[in-house]
């Protein structure tokens, strides 16, 4: 689905600064040393900006399996939590840059935002940030959360990281979240149709060369045949039990193919869900919620979503 408004003024003047300052940069990037330093400090200070002031209680979260940070605003109640997952290539960013993502959805779900610091890569290869993802599920679990309170959303890399933790919680038929949101999220890392898209068309902010480096670097052995890494490519049956997944993908990504594809498959097995394409919005483009209303939207229809899954709102608004 392709929303029909023109883009916003702001949307426009941002995927413009990204063509012509972003994109020449990032395929420059090597992921080791100092260059991968610079990626990281770039990407936690933007995190901080997009996100100041913050108005959320910030808890950090140290178990034996895993780390991160419940985020809570005032409206949230802990009768349920969502479990946030991320972006950033799986080489860089971490809960605290994200909160200019957890915390608005905190508002609007009015849930506590579980935000995982999963290990990253190149230090950490797969499968260290699924084992990650899949204990802080876990220890949801255990401290009382019924699935069907728990909702999953992840972003960008994260957004493949939460296929790829349904995909591990489907194989042995273990409990399933009510709901799951996936924002930009790239999902086949072999990158052939976003290298056939960005051919014709160049991401503003993306390349299909820095995220070959990214994949490289998150699972060395370059083998992506297992469905936790090429959700794309998982067996009907194995979709079939997934929950309701909604997800926002912006126009302009090179990775738009992925989420028409994952979308079709959906379809396909009968599970609900629904895919809102925003013309003209750049990779990642709901950490800008804060200056692009396609942003806030996304957030909004996101919020929506979680809601209606947990019985709480009408099931008609979560899909609007």
């Amino acid at each position: 689905m392709i929303g029909p408004r023109r883009p916003s003024l702001t949307s426009r003047a941002v995927a413009s600064c990204c063509r012509r300052w972003v994109r020449p940069r990032i395929d420059r990037v090597r992921l080791e040393g100092t260059q991968l330093r610079s990626l990281r400090a770039a990407v936690r200070v933007g995190g901080v900006v997009a996100g100041w002031p913050g108005m959320a209680t910030i808890e950090p979260v140290r178990t034996s399996r895993f780390s991160g940070e419940w985020v809570r605003t005032r409206r949230a109640r802990p009768t349920g939590a969502v479990l946030y997952l991320h972006g950033g290539g799986y080489v860089a960013s971490s809960p605290r840059a994200y909160r200019c993502v957890t915390e608005p959805y905190s508002r609007l779900t009015r849930l506590p935002v579980l935000a995982v610091a999963y290990r990253r890569a190149p230090e950490h290869p797969y499968p260290a940030a699924l084992d990650d993802a899949l204990a802080a599920y876990e220890w949801l679990l255990d401290q009382g959360h019924r699935p069907e309170r728990i909702a999953l959303a992840g972003d960008s890399a994260g957004g493949h990281l939460a296929i790829g933790l349904l995909t591990t919680l489907a194989q042995p038929n273990r409990p399933m979240p009510a709901a799951a949101t996936l924002f930009s999220p790239l999902l086949d890392p072999t990158l052939t149709d976003a290298i056939r898209r960005d051919a014709v068309r160049p991401d503003p902010v993306m390349t299909p060369t820095f995220a070959a480096r990214c994949a490289a670097a998150f699972h060395p052995a370059g083998d992506f045949a297992d469905p936790r890494l090429s959700p794309l490519t998982a067996d009907l049956a194995l979709l079939r039990r997934f929950p309701p997944i909604q997800t926002h993908v912006g126009g302009t990504e090179c990775f738009a193919g992925d989420s028409e594809r994952l979308h079709e498959r959906l379809d396909q097995a009968g599970v609900a869900n629904r895919l809102f394409m925003a013309r003209g919005q750049v990779h990642s483009y709901v950490t800008l919620n804060r200056v692009v209303p396609e942003a806030r939207l996304a957030v909004r229809r996101a919020a929506i979503f979680v809601r209606s899954a947990m019985g709480e709102v009408r099931p008609g608004r979560a899909l609007r």
